[in-house]
């Protein structure tokens, strides 16, 4: 899990402090919208979802794709 700390608001974008000093731009819309200068925020995956969204498109493919 990746640990960062809005930094500031610039536009759309709020600038992130990340664990190793360094700074990156987050689009707001990919922020909660409670969300403020200050907070600590995290970034994982969500492998549940990611296997939902792979079986998904196995589905769609073999649909599409029969012999």
């Amino acid at each position: 899990m990746r640990k960062l700390i809005i930094d500031r608001f610039e536009g759309d974008f709020a600038v992130c402090e990340t664990e190793n000093l360094e700074f990156i731009n987050l689009p707001k819309a990919a922020l909660p919208s409670e969300a403020k200068e200050g907070d600590g925020i995290s970034i994982s995956i969500d492998n549940s979802e990611t296997d939902k969204r792979k079986e998904k498109i196995e589905g769609l493919m073999n649909s599409l794709f029969k012999d």
